[in-house]
């Protein structure tokens, strides 16, 4: 029944198409990044049933869309930032924004706008990043209890929070792999985002609305998971914290809007051509690659974070120096 149930969700939201990267390309880039994600990551989160959620959690984020106006308001410019031809939101650098939203929307106030204007997708990607190492820090600690704690007691616990933590592990990704899907495709990270709009545009570009057609019907039509997943480039480490890898990867993003407006001016977006399904095709493939290489890092990142209160390091527990049983199953 209940992949009945999935098959008949799948089927009325492949029907539709107005989001981001539309649900087609959503799916796609969370399934997968999921399928390849190498074997030092635990079972749980490779697993098949863990593709599938993550396939069916990645468009969620839109899903959920017109909940209410609060709930909108909040929320729609999680998926997008504005990023200018000279790589500033509003003359706030990319490279260099400010640690959190509040200090973000400060610094945007000062140039007449505001974050819900400009959109706060990069803090959408960090803060989901964030999170999901979190996770992964507490199922750390936990699968270490289920062997070694001391008492049977301790070691049932720490077996029930193992398996609810993997259900939350789960959920967290396939709800944040959305963002980062969304910082793919290079409308939404652009002032470019729907027609080229009121700036100088010398070679012509269209003003027509391109942004549904391109992400959703053409997708939809012509991309495949086969397509991506022989498209993705080799994991890489940029060595790198998670701030300064989202702001590479929004630059990239962006640096691949004039391209997308050349190939839609020589060959449109109403038929399928080679040139634009190699484009398509290229950029999912990068959020998918992007997203599989940040699961990868929040899952290395865990091993050097805390859990509980008081903070107990990870790294301690899993050499035996701690147990914080007693704090967690209060």
């Amino acid at each position: 029944m209940r992949k009945v149930l999935m098959l008949s969700a799948a089927a009325f939201l492949l029907s539709s198409g107005a989001w981001a990267w539309g649900p087609d390309g959503h799916r796609m880039i969370s399934t997968v990044a999921v399928e390849a994600l190498p074997d030092e990551l635990p079972a749980f989160v490779r697993a098949a049933e863990a593709v599938e959620e993550a396939g069916y959690l990645g468009p969620e984020a839109d899903r959920v869309r017109g909940a209410g106006k609060s709930f909108d308001d909040e929320n729609s410019p999680a998926h997008f930032v504005d990023l200018g031809d000279d790589l500033t939101i509003a003359g706030v650098p990319v490279k260099a924004l400010p640690v959190s939203r509040e200090k973000y929307d400060e610094a945007l106030n000062k140039a007449g706008t505001t974050q819900y204007k400009q959109g706060y997708l990069p803090y959408s990607i960090e803060q989901g990043f964030q999170r999901l190492a979190k996770d992964f820090a507490y199922w750390r600690v936990d699968a270490w209890g289920e062997k070694n704690a001391k008492t049977a007691e301790a070691r049932a616990w720490y077996a029930h929070d193992r398996v609810m933590r993997e259900l939350i592990v789960r959920h967290d990704l396939g709800i944040w792999s959305h963002f980062v899907g969304d910082g793919s495709m290079p409308m939404h990270a652009s002032v470019h985002y729907n027609g080229w709009g009121k700036y100088p545009n010398p070679e012509g570009f269209t003003d027509a609305k391109i942004h549904s057609p391109f992400e959703s019907e053409y997708v939809h039509g012509n991309i495949t998971e086969k397509d991506i997943a022989q498209a993705m480039p080799a994991y890489r480490d940029c060595h790198c914290a998670i701030w300064d890898r989202m702001a590479d990867y929004l630059v990239a993003s962006q640096g691949e809007v004039v391209p997308l407006y050349r190939l839609e001016k020589k060959v449109g977006l109403t038929k399928r051509t080679p040139e634009m399904n190699a484009f398509v095709t290229k950029e999912l493939a990068r959020g998918a690659a992007e997203l599989r290489d940040m699961i990868i890092d929040a899952w290395h990142k865990s091993a050097d974070l805390g859990v509980a209160y008081p903070e107990v390091k990870v790294k301690d527990v899993l050499d035996g120096k701690a147990d914080p049983y007693e704090s967690l199953a209060y």
